[in-house]
């Protein structure tokens, strides 16, 4: 019973929300759906001021979560033009819908609608509370920082391992607590599955375009000189020494060992100790425009998944492909190459 008083509540906020939404000489008029309409709850007659009609299948949600319109999805799509309208629509939610073609309505807030002829999206930003009535379920804040990035990190670099708590919480050196808050909200939000006890990676795609349109994290990048013959002998001179600390090649020079692209410029290296670097590599400090970039991580799981390539430890295919989209321009353009040529799952 609570459940239809609370869709019903969805759909008169619907109709006032299109009388405010839809651009001048637009019309729309929503009807009760019928037992032949398969389920859904309403159908949305849409007017253009020069007669065209459109029509779209409605569904009401008290609640968007983005596992279950993950699952909806195909059922949606199945409907043609179709509006998904929802209290409140988060960000990987409304990812899902987009990529899946299907509009989307906050009645009190933002909205992207495509049916027929009419456009309309509207951001009107502001934070993002929770639904009444929502459970209190312990999630992490943020699934791109900190621990939680250490589990991202290995559900793609082991994109078809089957992951248990305890597995995973080794793996990562994490408590088994917070490995298991982290898998309930990689499951919300639909990058997981889980079942019998077991956790796989779901949309590995979309963990990683997530990852990479996150903030970078607040690395110490220390800009160095090095009097060796250009980037080719500052890496020429990393293999021939014994590493002082433990390291990750990163960005174009190590894109450079796994997917010739173009001429780099400068060696950037996840190191844990810098000062080690400077001794071994004879580095001398400048304020920028170094042709060696000492990194300091903020969290030792950039180290996680290193692996060897001619000599030379380069920083996991996940981590390398978020650093050069992160960068852009030419680095970019080597992060498409990566995953053109399917590289990002070689070892």
């Amino acid at each position: 019973m609570v459940e239809v008083e609370n869709k019903t509540r969805v759909r008169r906020a619907l109709s006032t929300a299109l009388e405010r939404t839809l651009p001048p000489g637009w019309r729309a008029t929503l009807q009760p759906a019928g037992p032949q309409d398969g389920g859904i709850d309403a159908i949305l007659d849409i007017v253009s001021p020069t007669g065209d009609r459109s029509r779209a299948s409605v569904a009401f949600k008290t609640r968007a979560e983005p596992a279950d319109v993950y699952r909806q999805l195909p059922w949606l799509r199945q409907r043609g033009a179709a509006l998904l309208v929802a209290p409140r629509i988060s960000p990987r939610t409304r990812k899902i819908l987009a990529d899946g073609g299907i509009s989307w309505l906050e009645p009190d807030g933002d909205c992207r609608i495509a049916i027929g002829g009419l456009f309309i999206e509207r951001s009107l930003g502001g934070s993002r509370r929770r639904e009444p009535g929502a459970p209190e379920t312990r999630f992490v804040a943020d699934l791109f920082a900190g621990g939680a990035l250490r589990i991202v990190r290995w559900l793609l670099i082991e994109p078809d391992q089957s992951w248990t708590l305890t597995d995973m919480a080794s793996r990562a050196r994490l408590t088994i607590g917070f490995v298991s808050r982290t898998f309930k909200t990689l499951a919300r939000d639909a990058y997981v599955e889980r079942e019998r006890g077991s956790t796989r990676l779901l949309d590995r795609d979309a963990l990683l375009g997530g990852w990479a349109a996150a903030p970078a994290p607040a690395y110490v990048a220390l800009e160095r000189v090095s009097l060796a013959d250009g980037p080719s002998g500052v890496l020429r001179r990393v293999r021939e020494l014994e590493a002082p600390s433990p390291y990750a090649i990163t960005a174009e020079a190590a894109a450079e060992q796994i997917a010739p692209h173009a001429r780099f410029s400068r060696v950037e290296i996840y190191v844990d100790d810098p000062e080690a670097w400077d001794r071994a590599l004879s580095l001398t400090p400048v304020p920028r425009g170094g042709n060696v970039v000492l990194i300091r991580p903020v969290d030792r799981g950039v180290f996680d998944g290193v692996f060897e390539r001619d000599g030379l430890t380069l920083a996991s295919r996940p981590q390398l492909y978020v650093d050069l989209v992160r960068r852009g321009g030419v680095a970019a353009e080597a992060a498409a190459v990566i995953r053109e040529r399917s590289l990002l799952l070689q070892p």
